[in-house]
């Protein structure tokens, strides 16, 4: 009886043995499937380096590198993107589709390379490229604007931040038979304030955010600030170039309004990451009006003789948003899922 009890639980040991086995295996089996399922998905994309160069500074390009940065490696249905410190015609061997250089810095014959490997129609340049100056665009003493036209037919596409962007560069390069080459890329920020005051709790009525870097409208900016000094209502001045983050984040997080006073901003990071704060925007620029509930148009601002009508539309306005009390905490979420850069990437997926 005590043989036959040991056999019975040689029996019933061999057993359990036999299923961990069975179920190790069909793990390996899985973990293997889902490991070459993953493979085959990527292998299957449009994979996208991304030049991360130059996200150490602090103004625009800086930050939206930066911000793109934060969030690679990023997959989508159709694109996996994927960071790379330096892109140079060396990298054309690499089985990347797509080399996306939103800052390009390189030298005119550094892109003769890329033409004489064949690989510059793998490129997608910008949106932090061109104009060097908006008005002047294309300046022939500037290489990549010299050649601007042939550059857009030869490379993949000329990354943009918006139609008005796209526009003004293809009219003024005789390219607007080359629409599609551009590829609109929203900016954006992944700023995420981990406090945002309730409206009534701020102080400043309106920040005013002047910004001259291309046409100097600062004759303009005086006018109305003047206008809106006479009134009741708390003025804050914020200088692009001249102040600091933390400076910005103070006002940004203290006001309730911005007036985004830019002559002609092509991406405005700055102001996306004062919106993330819930603060609402003004602007004449068109583009820059994210949601309608969050910002507004107000096309007077860009007068150059008269900045009455754009005080008036401001302060009709801001009487009636006061009113209503708006519930910043909601404006800040609304802005910070429409400016955060994951979208952008999405935006060039879509676009390619």
């Amino acid at each position: 009886m005590i043989y036959n009890k040991k056999k019975v639980n040689y029996f019933f040991l061999l057993k359990i043995w036999l299923i961990m086995l069975i179920i190790f295996i069909r793990k390996i089996i899985i973990i293997n499937n889902f490991n070459l399922n993953k493979k085959n998905k990527i292998i299957n994309k449009i994979i996208i380096e991304v030049d991360i160069s130059g996200k150490e500074g602090g103004r625009g390009p800086s930050k939206y590198i930066e911000g793109i940065n934060e969030i690679l490696p990023y997959n989508t249905n159709k694109c996996y993107f994927i960071a790379s410190n330096s892109i140079l015609p060396i990298n054309g061997k690499n089985k990347t589709d797509f080399f996306f250089i939103p800052f390009p810095r390189f030298d005119e014959l550094t892109y003769n390379k890329w033409i004489k490997i064949n690989k510059a129609n793998r490129l997608i340049l910008g949106p932090s490229f061109v104009p060097f100056f908006w008005s002047l665009f294309p300046l022939k003493h500037i290489w990549y604007e010299r050649r601007f036209g042939e550059m857009v037919e030869t490379i993949k596409g000329i990354g943009v931040h918006s139609k008005r962007v796209r526009n003004h560069l293809a009219r003024k390069s005789n390219t607007t038979h080359l629409l599609t080459k551009y590829k609109i890329i929203r900016p954006c920020t992944n700023l995420n304030p981990k406090m945002v005051k309730p409206f009534d709790n701020r102080k400043i009525d309106i920040l005013f955010f002047e910004k001259y870097q291309d046409l100097d409208h600062s004759y303009q900016g005086a006018q109305i600030l003047n206008l809106f000094k006479n009134t009741s209502k708390t003025i804050e001045q914020l200088i692009y170039g001249n102040y600091t983050k933390e400076k910005m984040i103070n006002l940004a997080n203290d006001s309730k309004f911005i007036i985004y006073f830019s002559f002609y901003d092509s991406g405005a990071i700055g102001l996306k990451e004062i919106q993330n704060y819930g603060v609402l925007a003004f602007t004449h620029q068109k583009d820059l009006v994210i949601d309608k509930d969050t910002s507004f148009f107000v096309p007077e601002l860009a007068n150059e003789y008269d900045l009455k009508p754009a005080f008036f539309s401001i302060m009709k306005q801001i009487k009636k948003l006061t009113k209503a009390h708006p519930n910043t905490q909601l404006i800040a979420i609304k802005n910070q899922n429409i400016n955060k850069c994951s979208n952008a990437l999405d935006d060039l997926c879509k676009n390619i």
